[in-house]
């Protein structure tokens, strides 16, 4: 059986990769429902939602161009 800890721990992993996969410019949309499945599945979860962004299947954010008023 696995830990509260252990599952926080994975928890908390995955959220940080989801960063800073967002930081490196991956295009990864950061919502509720990819907050939940980081937290829910930690690093599995993180690489899923990276690779579906990267392939561009779900979650990849909208670029907006930069229009100055």
């Amino acid at each position: 059986m696995v830990s509260l800890r252990a599952l926080v721990i994975n928890a908390i992993v995955g959220l940080v990769i989801l960063f800073v996969a967002n930081l490196l410019g991956l295009g990864v949309q950061i919502s509720l429902l990819t907050l939940l499945i980081c937290a829910i599945f930690g690093v599995p979860g993180a690489v899923l939602v990276i690779l579906l962004a990267v392939f561009d299947v779900a979650f990849a954010a909208t670029i907006l161009p930069f229009f100055p008023v």
